[in-house]
């Protein structure tokens, strides 16, 4: 059985990790800091990369860029060629993509970041793709989950509804996401780009209005777009429709949670 690397096991590479261990995966799980059964790897220090590789891995990168360069990436792939690792799999994000006014977006959508995180996950992904492995990316929208999204958020009070609240938003599930990863890890002739995303974009008001209703408290307040940074506005008000159908045609996978209502509706999930 190969060996799956995982780089960055913070929120979703932590899950990742987990779900790989309990279906008896040998994984090596990383992050910048070294600590109990986690080893250190930093993608500024490339010299951390030394050894950590052998032939016929599979890697799965969580991490962000560390730079607009995608040099933290490239260095990755030089040390997973010289070790002839088996495949890639990178997680990017559909901030790639230009944005679309409210139509659906497939993997052939213009790619046209408004955002500097945007820009340098391109830049990540052309490494990533250069490498001599299967490599396969996998773009996801706003990952939400226990402890993490609007509710988590609302708790806090620091949830706010950028604009008007009408642009469509979609989002994923982290463990509908871990699936999508080990799909694309598992796949014989994965292709080399999937989106993956729930069935049920929405406008971002209506899901703040509701999750609040759900906790009863009152509506997020909606904050101007001129009061927010233009990284901000432009990554919530890019107006995407984000399909999946790619990767539930070709790697069969299907959401748990399809819609974040069925998610609010469990509640544990938004915890």
């Amino acid at each position: 059985m190969s060996r799956t690397i995982v780089i960055g096991a913070g929120y979703t590479g932590a899950r990742l990790v987990a779900a790989l261990t309990e279906r008896g995966d040998e994984v090596i799980a990383t992050r910048r800091r070294a600590a109990l059964d986690v080893c250190g790897v930093d993608l500024t220090l490339p010299s951390t990369l030394a050894d950590l590789f052998m032939a016929g891995d599979r890697v799965i990168v969580t991490a962000p860029p560390i730079d607009a360069r995608g040099s933290g990436e490239q260095a990755l792939v030089a040390a997973a060629d010289r070790a002839g690792v088996a495949r890639i799999v990178y997680v990017s994000t559909t901030g790639v993509y230009a944005p679309a006014a409210g139509a659906w977006v497939d993997e052939d959508f213009a790619i046209a970041p408004t955002t500097a995180a945007g820009h340098a996950r391109v830049a990540a992904e052309a490494a990533i793709g250069a490498a001599r492995a299967s490599t396969v990316v996998v773009r996801a929208p706003g990952i939400y989950g226990p402890g993490r999204g609007v509710l988590a958020r609302l708790r806090a009070g620091t949830y706010r509804v950028i604009g008007d609240g009408t642009t469509a938003v979609s989002r994923i599930h982290v463990d509908d996401l871990v699936a999508a990863l080990l799909a694309c890890a598992d796949a014989a002739a994965p292709a080399r780009v999937y989106n993956v995303a729930d069935d049920d974009p929405c406008p971002s008001g209506e899901l703040a209005d509701a999750a609040a209703a759900a906790l009863a408290l009152p509506p997020p307040p909606r904050v101007p777009l001129a009061e927010v940074d233009p990284e901000t506005a432009g990554m919530l008000t890019a107006d995407r429709r984000i399909t999946a159908a790619r990767l539930k045609r070709d790697l069969g996978w299907a959401p748990r949670y399809p819609s974040w209502r069925t998610a609010l509706a469990g509640g544990l999930s938004w915890c």
